[in-house]
């Protein structure tokens, strides 16, 4: 199960526009989000850039769904609506078709499905369970997952063999799994200290290179281009959001916007928005 999600905690996505000086950001005025009672969590922006994901849950059940927030009318629909199952970690693979964790009803098992939603058809991409996050390569043809267990693991998973082969590649590795634009896997990775470092992962050696290290007990990140078009990051946890790149670093102060117990983060692909999920 969805470690959050069986507690269904309260947790609300907030909308910022993301404005640009050169290199520079800031945070504009809130532009939208999903705030209601209950879990609102995982939020991924789509390609096309008109839509938010993200998981949704049901108080009543602890399932969750899939929905999504229309970006130009503030709408929600939902994606799936699947009494007894639930789906989280809502993304939109390379393929243009949509993936998320499927669980089962009444289990513990999860998987990472592909879901046309159109026919209503959807496959499991890979075997190994449970897992709890996971990002594709850029072909598909591996799938990084966070695999649950004493330890969790970082575990990738070639799907161009059969049956799959996984490597097994650390332990303890954070929540976000993010691929930039340009096809680039990052990943944290718990170190004894407790703290998280971000690392690029290159799926086709399997090959860890450390990045940086995340402050205090965060995990989650999420990474952009610039205007300039270079990598960047932006990390979030408590009240502060932080960006960084290879020239700068900027702190904003979440607080003052009224935002508390800050986790996830996500920016949009144009980078002029950036959700933050937060307490309600």
């Amino acid at each position: 199960a969805n470690e959050e999600a069986a507690g269904l905690p309260g947790t609300d996505i907030h909308i910022y526009a993301l404005n640009w000086s050169g290199n520079t950001p800031s945070l504009g005025a809130r532009i939208g989000g999903v705030t209601r009672p209950g879990y609102d969590n995982q939020p991924f922006f789509t390609p096309d850039g008109t839509g938010l994901l993200y998981t949704a849950g049901d108080p009543a059940t602890g399932e969750t769904d899939v929905w999504r927030l229309d970006l130009e009318t503030g709408e929600t629909i939902a994606v799936t609506q699947t009494p007894d199952e639930s789906e989280y970690s809502p993304r939109i693979a390379p393929d243009g078709i949509l993936s998320y964790i499927y669980q089962p009803p009444g289990g513990y098992a999860g998987n990472v499905y592909l879901h046309h939603v159109e026919s209503g058809e959807r496959v499991s991409a890979e075997a190994l369970a449970p897992v709890g996050y996971y990002v594709f390569s850029r072909r598909m043809d591996f799938v990084a997952t966070f695999a649950l267990g004493e330890p969790n693991r970082l575990a990738l998973i070639d799907r161009t063999v059969t049956p799959e082969a996984v490597t097994y590649l650390a332990d303890n590795p954070g929540r976000t799994f993010a691929r930039s634009e340009a096809g680039h896997i990052f990943v944290s990775i718990e170190d004894e200290n407790g703290r998280h470092r971000v690392h690029a992962l290159d799926p086709e050696t399997g090959e860890l290179s450390p990045r940086f290290l995340l402050p205090d007990t965060w995990q989650d990140f999420a990474v952009l281009f610039n205007p300039e078009g270079r990598y960047a990051f932006f990390a979030a946890g408590e009240e502060t959001l932080q960006y960084r790149s290879r020239q700068q670093r900027e702190t904003f102060d979440l607080g003052e916007l009224g935002l508390s117990g800050v986790t996830r983060v996500a920016v949009s692909p144009d980078a002029t928005q950036i959700a933050i999920v937060a307490e309600e």
